[in-house]
């Protein structure tokens, strides 16, 4: 099943690579969030393709997302995350599909069509970029780690709409802090191991799915951003090599009960 996950995600890369090539029309989720015809024309092929691989699943897609979970199974699928950066051509994106099982997520694959790296794992077979497998890291010490993070959407020019005592917390004591742009593929680096550490307070189900099962089978370790288990409802996340994992979830709930 998840080689033909992988099959799919790479055709909405295609899908994407030609919409960027081809001009791509712009709107506006929000104040600082955009959608593109390409997030449009990549879900419609999603949803019929995931659909044949399994008729009995339901869809969670971002573009047509109202607000409930289905009964599961169901895929969990951003058809373009990093929405901003593709429409400004930072090439910092990828396809995110992840299949929920009621209790688990049990496949799970980040494709970056720019790069040509898909990332992709099984529940219980480990995490794979292009064939080869990978981990994440052994830091213990944050002083030798490179985090990333995420900025909200609902922010504005008298709220950041985030805690900036955490971003605060981390600063001072990481190697670097670095700000992509796409939280799936900040949760695949957290996989192979070029993060050591990823958080974020606000997200979506569709944002980390994919992303939570490549961290969690790299050897990682992932929490909702409130530190209990993660689950579709979480509302943030903090993915990690495992040994720095405590060290990141004490910092930020330091900083959050201040």
């Amino acid at each position: 099943m998840i080689d033909e996950i992988i099959q799919a995600a790479h055709e909405a890369g295609s899908i994407l690579l030609a919409a960027a090539q081809s001009g791509i029309e712009i709107s506006r989720k929000s104040n600082h969030e955009l959608v593109t015809n390409a997030d449009l024309l990549s879900e419609e092929y999603l949803k019929k393709r995931l659909l044949e691989i399994d008729p009995e699943a339901g869809f969670l897609g971002e573009e047509s997302w109202k607000g409930e979970f289905p009964a599961p199974p169901f895929w969990i699928v951003d058809p373009l995350d990093g929405t901003n950066n593709y429409a400004h051509g930072y090439p910092v994106w990828a396809v995110s599909i992840a299949y929920w099982n009621g209790t688990d997520i049990e496949y799970g694959c980040v494709h970056d069509p720019g790069r040509n790296e898909t990332f992709s794992a099984s529940r219980g077979s480990g995490t794979w970029m292009n064939g080869r497998q990978v981990f994440s890291t052994g830091m213990e010490e944050m002083s030798e780690c490179i985090f990333a993070t995420g900025f909200p959407y609902h922010r504005n020019i008298n709220d950041p709409g985030m805690d900036l005592g955490v971003l605060k917390y981390f600063l001072g004591r990481a190697q670097g802090i670095r700000r992509g742009g796409s939280a799936a593929l900040d949760l695949a680096y957290v996989a192979c191991g070029r993060l050591d550490g990823f958080w974020e307070e606000h997200l979506k189900p569709w944002d980390m799915a994919a992303g939570f099962l490549l961290a969690t089978e790299s050897g990682g370790k992932v929490s909702s951003y409130k530190g209990d288990k993660w689950t579709p409802a979480a509302e943030g996340v903090i993915a990690s090599g495992e040994p720095i994992h405590r060290k990141m979830l004490q910092g930020i709930m330091n900083r959050k009960n201040r």
